[in-house]
């Protein structure tokens, strides 16, 4: 033991810590490497984003497959477009113009109570026969309108003849008569000037007012009986 110390120390060198550049591959105890999970993991990104870049080209090349698709589909006739444009158009136009006559009736009816100060009654009960609501000619010029009008209440007719059908002889008496059709919100007329004196109508129903049911009734009879 004395031998080997007092040699070291004549020779004069120093044994010094060595540094490796690199880790130190593990083995399985042959001469077979071992890979350390650092290197596994270097080895499957790579692999990781191959396929992410395969992925990608697929979906790419999907979708111009559909782009190319799409392209080649023939467009709908021109025959075929116009009917679409047509019908859209209708639509829109019967939607507008339900809309219109919706908004119109709402503007053309009248409350309980507005009703009740027109026919001055303080209740509806006061109110039993067609002449408490369709006083004097009024009845037979509105029988007549309702007579002379469309499915949309619609007419046009000239003076002479409708107050020859409501049975009405002078024209102050036909002015009178519309004039309390339209306070009840039955009647709405635009004159149309000429030499004939005609006017358009829009004649609402009866049914319009807040009346009791049997007042429906009867007017119903007595269009009846016309007939």
């Amino acid at each position: 033991m004395t031998t080997k110390k007092e040699s070291s120390k004549k020779s004069g060198f120093a044994l010094a810590p060595i540094t490796l550049s690199e880790p130190v591959k593990i083995t399985d105890g042959f001469t077979n490497l071992v890979e350390t999970p650092t290197e596994k993991e270097e080895i499957i990104k790579p692999q990781v984003e191959q396929g992410s870049d395969t992925d990608s080209i697929f979906k790419t090349k999907k979708t111009i497959a559909k782009m190319e698709i799409s392209a080649n589909q023939p467009a709908p006739p021109a025959d075929a477009r116009s009917d679409n444009a047509q019908i859209e158009r209708l639509t829109q136009a019967n939607d507008n113009q339900s809309a219109k006559s919706e908004k119109r009736t709402d503007n053309f009816s009248l409350s309980e109570n507005e009703l009740l100060l027109i026919l001055d009654a303080e209740s509806l009960d006061e109110i039993y026969e067609l002449s408490d609501v369709l006083r004097a000619s009024s009845l037979k010029l509105y029988a007549a309108l309702i007579r002379l009008a469309d499915s949309r209440g619609r007419t046009r007719v000239k003076n002479h003849e409708l107050m020859s059908k409501a049975g009405i002889k002078g024209i102050a008496t036909l002015y009178k008569q519309e004039r309390w059709l339209m306070d009840l919100k039955l009647l709405e007329k635009k004159a149309k000037p000429g030499p004939h004196d005609g006017s358009s109508y829009v004649v609402h129903k009866l049914e319009s007012l807040p009346l009791p049911v049997e007042i429906y009734d009867k007017f119903n009879d007595y269009l009846s009986d016309l007939k």
